[in-house]
């Protein structure tokens, strides 16, 4: 009897503990009738199981109780209509509706019928309106400029960027950020150098992301406008200039990326390339075939070492009045590649009797800024040594600015003050057959201390050393004492004796 009654015992309060368990974890399937179901907790949202949802208050088989999961495994979908009043949003389903970070209005009160009809009972809500009116009854962002952004304009519409419900970004986006956003149609890779909006994925800083009256949905204005919004500085320096870069007044874009590229100050290309191969063609033919090359033209910046690429108030938009230009680099002594030494022209440029272009601070009235095919970067052909067999040709670049006949005629009273009387004094050291004496056997070609520009010593033929001349100027002429002459005088008026070299050329 004992053995029996433990037997009956057993069963029985495994069946009751089994109960207990169920009816704890809320699965059981049958509706009790004996007594109403337990009341959940204010905090536990009801159940997702397809037959679960209920209007508030209805009958209900056995609700779970809360066990505060970290998750809830979602409901399965309902294949029919569910009862009025039921709700969207519970654990199993729809639950984001409540927890994300960003939720639509309509959505955070619960008003799903703002946007959706009713169940056509097959679980599915269709919307009231179009997809885009849907959205646009209440966000008026398209149809009302002339550049529409090309999603909108898609079946898919607002949706192609934006969650209808919620999202974990600012503006119920469908990614993290606009940046990623964007990324997913606009693959603009980021490279070395960027646009610092588009470096930091502020696309919106400068596209409207729905509609814009300008091309490319541009915020700020039409072409350089809306640059300008930003860099106010250019603007400024456009509209005060007397000479604006066509490309540059024209298109920012033109040469510049207006998101990023691998050449600083985010040009589309090299600085020599944006210049050379796209507009300035000939001006590259030129460089390359010059035998002598401004070192300038190859290294930093380039054109831009002396040309403002924007606007400039110097012709050529040169950056500065170009002695002051020059002086950028050539302010201490410097190399040549090819060996030859520069003096400090800053030391030159202070001298008290200047060369007439120098004084007027253009350089590149006697020198080429890119290269030629004559030494020192010179313009025009000009004797490099001390002595040369006379041949006007070889004064090509003298003769732009003076008359060549002051190497020409024997005799004058006007051609210059170089004479003895009437003997022009610049035929005969300048035009000779054998040791015709060049321009710069007396004279330095920029500056000097001394009246006329005149060297006080100049390097003697094949050697280092600075031969002095010692030039003395008078009211009516004056006198050398080169080397180791003896003293050479000459005077416009009274024509006094003067030693004079023996070999002569034409006459």
């Amino acid at each position: 009897m004992r053995l029996a009654a433990a037997r009956n015992v057993v069963p029985r309060a495994t069946v009751i503990l089994v109960a207990a368990v169920m009816s704890l974890l809320g699965t059981a399937c049958e509706k009790s009738e004996s007594m109403p179901p337990p009341q959940r907790p204010a905090t536990t949202l009801s159940a997702a199981a397809p037959d679960e949802y209920l209007p508030a208050g209805a009958p209900a088989k056995t609700q779970a109780v809360a066990l505060n999961l970290p998750k809830v495994p979602p409901a399965r979908k309902p294949t029919s209509s569910l009862p009025k009043g039921t709700s969207c949003v519970t654990a199993e389903c729809h639950a984001t509706y409540q927890t994300a970070a960003h939720i639509h209005g309509p959505v955070s009160e619960k008003s799903c019928n703002s946007c959706h009809d009713e169940d056509t009972g097959t679980h599915h809500f269709p919307l009231k309106r179009a997809k885009t009116e849907t959205c646009t009854f209440c966000h008026p962002v398209n149809n009302t400029q002339a550049h529409q952004h090309a999603p909108l304009k898609t079946a898919q519409a607002c949706m192609t960027c934006h969650d209808p419900h919620v999202s974990q970004a600012k503006f119920l986006l469908k990614a993290d950020n606009v940046e990623q956003l964007c990324q997913k149609c606009h693959d603009t890779p980021l490279r070395k150098f960027a646009h610092d909006p588009f470096a930091k994925g502020q696309c919106t800083l400068c596209h409207e992301p729905h509609q814009s009256a300008n091309a490319k949905l541009l915020r700020g204005g039409e072409g350089n406008q809306h640059c300008f919004s930003c860099h106010g500085a250019m603007k400024v320096q456009f509209a005060s200039a007397t000479i604006v870069h066509k490309p540059a007044g024209e298109s920012c874009v033109t040469c510049h990326s207006p998101h990023s590229t691998d050449n600083s100050h985010q040009l589309k290309s090299p600085v020599d390339q944006t210049c050379l191969k796209g507009c300035h063609q000939k001006m590259a033919e030129h460089i390359a075939s010059a035998p002598d090359k401004h070192d300038a033209v190859k290294t930093g910046m380039a054109c831009a070492n002396c040309h403002n690429p924007h606007a400039s108030n110097e012709r050529h938009l040169l950056a500065d009045r170009t002695d002051r230009l020059c002086l950028k680099c050539h302010d201490k002594p410097m190399q040549t590649p090819d060996g030859r030494n520069l003096e400090n022209m800053k030391v030159v440029l202070a001298s008290s009797s200047l060369h007439g272009p120098v004084r007027v601070g253009n350089c590149s009235a006697c020198h080429d800024a890119h290269g030629g095919a004559n030494h020192a970067l010179l313009d025009k052909a000009f004797p490099e040594t001390f002595y040369t067999r006379f041949d006007i040709r070889k004064y090509e670049l003298c003769f732009q600015c003076h008359d060549p006949n002051m190497v020409l005629a024997p005799k004058t009273q006007s051609l210059t003050n170089f004479r003895n009387g009437d003997k022009n004094l610049h035929f005969v050291h300048v035009n000779r057959d054998d040791k015709g004496r060049t321009c710069k056997t007396c004279h330095e070609m920029h500056g000097s201390d001394l009246p006329n520009h005149m060297a006080s010593g100049v390097p003697f033929e094949g050697s280092k050393w600075a031969m002095p001349i010692d030039y003395q100027k008078t009211q009516t002429g004056g006198s050398c004492t080169p080397g180791c002459h003896k003293t050479k005088t000459y005077d416009r008026g009274s024509a006094p004796t003067l030693i004079l070299p023996t070999t002569r050329g034409a006459s």
